[in-house]
């Protein structure tokens, strides 16, 4: 008769019943595993068997291999069965596999807020976590309170679960249909409001002009920051308004917010002994902020007043406060100022550096003396030179002068002038501690010598914590990135042979090495995975790097295809050594359209019907921009860009087709454009362009990019719109086809495109037109710019521009001068907001002999300089600058010279020289310069109209390109 099999329960509290004794102790036969064990964790399962084939069983291996195959995370159940086999007896690990999220996605029509990302993070459902019963549910209503608090209470959703057991991750889908959006009715006020409550839900502004808005959660919470902002009008500060909740109205599909709201007593805060704005003392004393009234928060603000008033120039301010019960529901708090006399920071010395150079030390102060246009009185105050104490002996101590003292010393009427105020900054260096010896305990996997070869606390090197935080930071990202995420560093402090020296202990704690399991995509609807596979750096079996999969990351946002990249590993609390790498991507829009309206106001030039001012009149340019963009065409990450713009200077259609990183190569791109442009910013004529053009550009490095490209453009000039004399007219006219291949090289190491400070931007552009490309024309253009920043002195900027451009024609046709040869939309144009300010829009260069209007030359000079320094606050700056150059008729004829030689010489070196404001915006800043041109061209015209010109009945006159120039526009001249 057999024995009856006994069963180890499933959970480790059915595992402590004791097995019967025929058992306990008889020889393991056989261990079998039930589903049987996947390949990739029989490693990992095998190290925690404490079961062993021809070992005797005991209950303690038992409930230690439960253990530890509950540790591995990959196990949701584990049940162990024991039977009888003759000789001794055989196991049966009963397993269930462990269930992870893999993507979450939310499908249905949207009706933003919310809109599907914030739906999909409401579920709480994290990438690679694990995934249980109760998860579903608690999911379904998270998105139904999000739902509801944006007033989709009709909303319908419907969970979608897709298991895949080869991975052990389920995809969840949530069809979600939002239904109508409720609106909001009268809320209710409740609590101790001191204001009538319908003064308070009136506030709440729930209710627009003509209807009751939307109910959002945007709107519910700015209707309670308008009802406590209208208890701040009134002054009463302590005001506590707070949503109680919200009845949802079914039948009528409204809301009714209830608003609790306790008014508080009027408190009504003053200063006396000086003036300050209300707006001043609300930034100032934190009460207003922190909507209650205690004695911290007047003390702080009592500390805010000193350092506002000490940085405006009263160093000896006194400030202190008093409150007062006027009634019960009254009261009133005044802070008491009294300035003194006001003071200049005239002088800052620095005493006792010998390690740090003054500069270097002043780089790390916020006390400065005067200046010219900023801080007129200097910048002082208690607060500021202690902070600056602080700063500078953390400058110190992180160079090993761990005594550093550091004092600040106002002297008062320096030099005998009262008033003046000079600081020394007095410090005591102390001894310099350093370095003796790193020991590293722990490390068996990586390389001791390279890392000690990195670190910041080297031997002889000045001991800071500061260094052995950057030790620490290292060393753990290099564990990270060697598959050790788990690896923990601590360190010790002992005394050194020598005095002042200091070894150092490092003690690393290594843990087990992970390894990618697989690396696995989601989220691929429209996108082909082979646009993804060029950022796949991890592979299977490759060391798990935190910092590869951060590269991934972000090469996956580079491709500009997606608006989300999720990222994590599966099961990130088991014990395994082998992972599941997870990316889920959210696709961005695929469509997008753009719509623009600005203008330019500058002394532009004359207009399209009259011959008069060819020098250029005060004018406005009106403009309106279109753009539509169709991106990620047939998945691959191509885009589809149409732009156009319509302006009284310019009318252009382009449509370009962009094919990113080719054939998988990171940097190469491939742009196919087709445009049509009517432009009239250079008014001697108005011409015409077609063009198509084919562009390779390949990033060489990180500052440096080749473009290559090969254009084929037709240009025609509308010979009813020429201003010149009318003999040139068939010359200048004539219909030119353009084949051309150019290169362009550009190297940008700019702190900051936008509004550099630092750094260097070059560029050179050759191109070669040829008849045997396509054309009708031969000529080589050139043109390079070189741009310069640094700064000079705090906020001070030097900056430098420098262009310079040539046209060669060859081949010309017999009895053509080279300088007619090139057309005219072709021919360089200077002068304007961009170039030579000391010219208006594209008036620089030789001229029409006859009517004065500018016909552009075949080789360009510019150089401009520029003092950029803080003007006003925070976000104004200005600019003094000097502009030197000129347009010219040939490469030969590139003179320095400063004087005219007659009413037909062009070709001389113009010089302007004036003042700008920026303003700083988030699009770039605003620009205002005005210009004063030191000796502009005077030059031959006429007056009259067009038709006069046509029929030789133009007015003679001399004109003159005006001294003063103006120009207003966005971004900075270079």
């Amino acid at each position: 008769m057999s024995l009856p099999a006994l069963v180890f329960a499933l959970s480790l509290q059915a595992a402590d019943l004791a097995p019967p004794l025929t058992y306990e102790g008889k020889q393991i036969e056989e261990i079998r595993f039930s589903p049987p064990t996947r390949p990739a964790l029989q490693a990992d399962v095998a190290r925690r068997m404490q079961l062993q084939v021809g070992k005797p069983l005991r209950l303690t291996d038992v409930r230690g291999t439960i253990k530890q195959l509950y540790g591995t995370g990959e196990y949701a159940d584990v049940a162990v069965d024991v039977t009888d086999s003759g000789n001794g007896v055989s196991l049966v690990v009963h397993t269930t596999d462990q269930l992870f999220v893999g993507p979450v996605e939310v499908e249905g029509k949207e009706n933003s807020p919310p809109n599907r990302g914030q739906i999909a993070s409401s579920s709480q459902l994290q990438l690679g976590s694990p995934f249980n019963d109760g998860d579903l549910d608690n999911a379904v209503m998270n998105i139904r309170r999000l739902l509801e608090r944006n007033g989709l209470y009709r909303a319908t959703i419907e969970p979608e679960v897709d298991p895949d057991p080869e991975r052990q991750e389920v995809a969840l889908t949530f069809e979600v249909e939002p239904g109508k959006r409720a609106r909001f009715t009268d809320p209710i006020v409740i609590g101790d409001t001191r204001l009538p409550p319908k003064t308070v839900a009136k506030a709440a502004k729930y209710k627009s002009i003509i209807r009751w808005k939307q109910a959002t959660q945007q709107t519910t919470q700015a209707g309670i920051e308008k009802a406590r902002s209208k208890f701040a009008k009134e002054e009463r500060l302590t005001a506590a308004v707070s949503l109680d909740h919200i009845d949802y109205l079914s039948e009528q599909n409204r809301v009714r917010p209830t608003i609790k709201a306790d008014g508080g007593p009027k408190v009504e805060i003053k200063t006396s002994g000086a003036k300050i704005s209300k707006s001043k003392l609300q930034e100032y004393v934190p009460v207003f902020d922190e909507g209650t009234v205690n004695r911290d928060l007047l003390v702080n603000g009592v500390s805010n007043l000193r350092d506002y008033f000490q940085n405006r120039g009263y160093f000896d301010v006194q400030v202190d406060f008093n409150t007062k019960t006027i009634d019960p529901d009254h009261e009133e708090v005044q802070y008491v100022i009294g300035l003194g006399e006001r003071h200049k920071v005239v002088r800052i010395d620095i005493q006792g550096n010998r390690y740090f150079t003054a500069d270097e030390i002043r780089q790390h102060m916020f006390l400065q003396p005067k200046g010219l246009i900023r801080l007129r009185h200097g910048r002082y105050s208690d607060g500021f030179a202690r902070r600056d104490e602080d700063s500078i002996k953390t400058l110190y101590q992180d160079n090993g002068f761990q005594d550093a003292k550091v004092t600040a010393v106002p002297h008062d009427d320096y030099r005998e002038r009262v008033g003046d105020v000079a600081v020394t900054v007095e410090i005591e260096e102390g001894t310099q501690y350093r370095v003796s010896r790193v020991q590293l305990n722990g490390i068996a996997n990586l390389v001791e010598p390279e890392l000690l070869s990195k670190l910041a606390s080297a031997p002889g090197q000045p001991y800071s914590k500061a260094s052995v935080a950057m030790d620490r930071n290292y060393i753990l990202t290099q564990y990270h990135d060697a598959a050790y995420p788990d690896a923990s560093f601590d360190w010790r402090e002992m005394p050194g042979p020598g005095p002042h020296e200091v070894t150092l202990q490092y003690f690393i704690t290594e843990g087990n090495p992970r390894f990618v399991r697989d690396v696995v995509f989601t989220g691929l609807h429209t996108t082909r995975r082979r646009v993804v596979r060029r950022s796949v750096l991890l592979q299977s079996g490759d060391a798990l790097s935190w910092t590869e999969m951060g590269v991934m990351q972000r090469r996956l946002y580079d491709l500009g295809v997606f608006d989300q990249v999720d990222m994590a590993i599966q099961n990130p609390d088991g014990d395994t050594q082998n992972k599941y790498v997870l990316f889920h991507v959210t696709e961005g829009h695929r469509y997008y359209i753009g719509v623009g309206l600005g203008g330019e106001l500058a002394r532009i030039g004359g207009n399209q019907s009259s011959l008069n001012n060819p020098g250029g009149a005060t004018g406005f340019a009106p403009r309106a921009d279109l753009e539509f963009s169709r991106m990620n065409m047939f998945g691959l990450g191509h885009s589809l860009n149409f732009k156009s713009r319509y302006s009284t200077l310019d009318r252009r259609v382009s449509l370009d087709y962009s094919i990113p990183h080719y054939r998988d190569v990171a940097g190469r791109n491939i742009t196919i454009t087709g445009l049509y442009d009517n432009t009239r910013d250079v008014l001697t004529f108005t011409g015409k362009r077609i063009e198509g053009s084919v562009q390779l550009s390949k990033q060489l490095s990180k500052a440096t990019n080749a473009l290559f490209r090969y254009t084929w453009r037709d240009v025609q000039v509308d010979q009813t719109t020429l201003k010149i004399n009318p003999q040139l007219i068939p010359l200048t006219a004539q219909p030119a086809r353009l084949g051309i291949v150019a290169t362009t090289l550009v190297q940008d190491r700019r702190d900051d495109p936008v509004n550099a400070h630092r750094g260097i931007y070059n560029s050179l552009d050759l191109g070669l037109v040829e008849k045997y490309f396509g054309g009708n024309k031969n000529f080589v253009r050139f043109l390079g710019r070189n741009s310069y920043y640094k700064r000079i002195h705090g906020d001070i900027v030097l900056a430098s521009n420098t262009e310079i451009g040539w046209i060669h024609p060859f081949q010309v046709t017999a009895g053509v001068s080279p300088a007619d040869y090139v057309p005219l939309p072709e021919r360089f144009f200077g002068g304007g907001s961009t170039s030579q300010r000391g010219f208006p829009d594209n008036q620089a260069g030789p001229r029409d002999l006859v009517t004065g209007f500018p016909l552009g030359g075949n080789a360009l000079l510019v150089h401009s300089t520029e003092i950029r320094f803080p003007l006003a606050g925070e976000n104004m700056e200005g600019v003094f600058f000097h502009d030197m150059g000129n347009v010219y008729s040939n490469f030969g004829d590139i003179s320095f010279r400063v004087h005219q030689k007659s009413l037909t010489d062009f070709d001389y070196m113009v010089h302007a020289a004036g003042f700008g404001i920026r303003y700083r915006t988030p699009v770039g800043p605003i620009r205002l310069d005005l210009a004063y041109s030191i000796n502009p061209p005077s030059f031959n015209g006429l007056t009259g109209t067009y038709q006069q010109l046509l029929f030789n009945t133009a007015t003679p006159a001399i004109q003159h390109v005006s001294h003063f120039q103006f120009f207003f526009s966005i971004g900075q001249a270079f």
